[in-house]
C-alpha cells in the first residue's frame, strides 16, 4: 500500500507540473500553487556559518513576506522598505521595487522603482504577495493596492491601481496573484470589516480589467486563490472568509459554492479531495466536482477541532497524509483518506508562517532563512535534517522556491540591518 501510495504522488506530481514549467519556480507555492516540486534529492543538510551548501546570499536593501520565484536563470523578488513609525502614522507608504537576480551567482540584473497604491498597511510590510511569470513578464501585486506589469528587462509595461473608496481599516491584500490564459487573477479588496472581496482578472497585456466577480461579505481573506482541474474542468478555487467558491476562470461564474468556518488558509487538493480548515476550528475533506451550493452534499470527512493557534502556513499534502504547522512550533498529520490523526510533534524552531513543499521522492521541506527541518512523509514522524541558515529568526513568513536542484528563501525583516535572499543548493 506504501508503494502504491508513493507510485500515486509521483504520478499526480509528474501529471500537475506542466513541461512548460519544467525547472521553473512561476509563482506561489510553484507550478501547482500547492507547494509540489517534481525535485528529487534536494540538499538535506545547510549551514549559514560554515556554509555548508550555500551557494551565495545577496542583500535585498528591504523587507518583505513574498516568496522569490524563478524561471530560466532568473529569479525574481519584490521588495519595500521599511516603514517608520511617522511613516505609518501619517500614511506615508514606502517604496517598493522589484529585483530581479541572476541563479548563477547571486548577480544582481536590475532594481525597478514601482509607485506604491493608495492602501496604507496596517503593520508595514507592503511586499507580501508573491508575483507571478508566463517567462515573458512578471507581474507584481502590491499590498499598497497596485498591480504592474514587468518585461525581463525590468521595464514597467503596465500598472494598475484598485479602485474604489479606502476601507476604514486594512491588513490584508496579501493574497497573491495566478495567471489563467491571457489573464492575472488576484483577490483584491478583501480585508477590511463588513467589505465585499472581489475577485479581478487583468488583460495581461494592458492590465485592464476583463472580469470581476464580488464575494460574499466576510471580515477576512488572507489566503489565495487556487486553478484546479477538476474532471476535465478547469475551477478557480475562491478562499474568503467564511466561503470557499469554484468559479470558472474564463468568466468568474460560479460553479459551485461551499460555506466554511471562517478561515485565512489556502486550500490543498489531493486524491480528488479538497482540503480546508481554520486553526482552533474544523478542518473539511471535500469533493470539489460539485455544482450550486455544495456544503451539506460534498462533505467527505470533518475534524470538530484543530489545534487553536494563530497560524498562516498552508497545509501540503503527499501521499494519504495531510500536513500542517501551528504556534509554537507544531506539526500535525492526518490521513488525507479519513480524516484520522497521526501525529503532533513539537520541533524547536520551526515557524507557523512558511507553507512547506513536497519533493517527488517524498520529503517534505520546511524551508526559511533560520530554522528549517527536512521530514520523511509517512504516518510517523522521521526528521531527516535540521538546519540552520543564520537569517531572521521573528515572524518568518517567507516560503521557499525550487528549480534546477537549488532553494531559494529570503529574509522577510532585517538581520543586523541587513535582509538576505539566499540560494541553497548541493557544492
Amino acid at each position: 500500500m506504501k508503494r502504491l501510495l508513493s507510485v500515486i504522488f509521483a504520478l499526480t506530481v509528474a501529471l500537475a507540473l506542466s513541461p512548460l514549467y519544467a525547472g521553473n519556480w512561476p509563482g506561489w507555492r510553484g507550478p501547482t500553487g500547492m507547494g509540489y516540486t517534481d525535485e528529487k534529492d534536494l540538499p538535506l543538510h545547510w549551514d549559514g556559518k560554515s556554509k555548508e551548501n550555500l551557494l551565495w546570499k545577496v542583500p535585498l536593501g528591504g523587507i518583505g513576506n513574498s516568496s522569490p520565484i524563478i524561471w530560466g536563470d532568473r529569479v525574481f523578488v519584490t521588495v519595500s522598505k521599511k516603514q517608520t513609525n511617522k511613516e505609518q502614522d501619517a500614511k506615508i507608504i514606502p517604496e517598493h521595487w522589484v529585483s530581479c537576480f541572476q541563479t548563477a551567482d547571486g548577480k544582481e540584473l536590475w532594481r525597478t522603482s514601482v509607485p506604491p497604491g493608495r492602501y496604507p498597511r496596517g503593520y508595514g510590510i507592503y511586499a507580501v504577495p508573491t508575483p507571478v511569470t508566463d517567462g515573458k513578464h512578471v507581474y507584481c501585486w502590491f499590498s499598497s493596492g497596485v498591480m504592474v506589469a514587468l518585461d525581463f528587462e525590468g521595464k514597467i509595461v503596465w500598472r494598475n491601481e484598485v479602485r474604489g473608496e479606502l476601507p476604514k481599516h486594512i491588513n490584508g491584500l496579501i493574497n497573491s496573484p495566478l495567471l489563467f490564459e491571457d489573464t492575472v487573477i488576484c483577490l483584491v479588496n478583501v480585508d477590511q470589516p463588513g467589505g465585499n472581496g472581489v475577485v479581478q482578472a487583468f488583460d495581461k497585456k494592458t492590465g485592464k480589467v476583463k472580469w470581476e466577480k464580488k464575494l460574499a461579505k466576510s471580515s477576512s481573506a488572507n489566503a489565495s486563490p487556487l486553478l484546479l482541474s477538476i474532471r476535465g474542468k478547469q475551477h478557480l478555487i475562491v478562499p474568503s472568509g467564511n466561503l470557499l467558491e469554484a468559479l470558472n476562470p474564463a468568466d468568474g461564474a460560479t460553479i459551485w459554492s461551499f460555506k466554511r468556518p471562517m478561515g485565512d488558509l489556502s486550500p490543498v487538493y489531493g486524491s480528488e479531495l479538497l482540503y480546508t480548515d481554520r486553526p482552533g476550528g474544523p478542518g473539511l475533506a471535500i469533493d470539489p466536482s460539485g455544482e450550486g451550493d455544495i456544503t451539506k452534499t460534498n462533505v467527505k470527512w470533518k475534524i470538530d477541532k484543530t489545534p487553536a493557534s494563530y497560524a498562516y502556513a498552508s497545509p501540503v499534502i503527499c501521499g494519504d497524509y495531510v500536513y500542517r504547522t501551528q504556534k509554537p512550533g507544531l506539526i500535525y498529520c492526518w490521513k488525507l483518506s479519513t480524516g484520522e490523526a497521526m501525529y503532533n510533534e513539537r520541533l524547536e524552531g520551526l515557524t507557523n508562517l512558511a507553507s512547506p513543499i513536497v519533493t517527488a521522492d517524498g520529503r517534505i521541506y520546511f524551508v526559511t532563512s533560520a530554522t528549517s527541518y527536512i521530514l520523511k512523509a509517512g504516518p510517523k514522524l522521521e526528521v531527516l535534517a535540521k538546519n540552520e541558515l543564520g537569517g531572521y529568526k521573528g515572524n518568518n513568513g517567507p516560503s521557499p522556491a525550487v528549480a534546477d536542484g537549488r532553494i531559494y528563501v529570503r529574509d522577510a525583516e532585517p538581520v543586523m540591518g541587513q535582509a538576505y535572499l539566499y540560494c541553497i543548493g548541493k557544492k
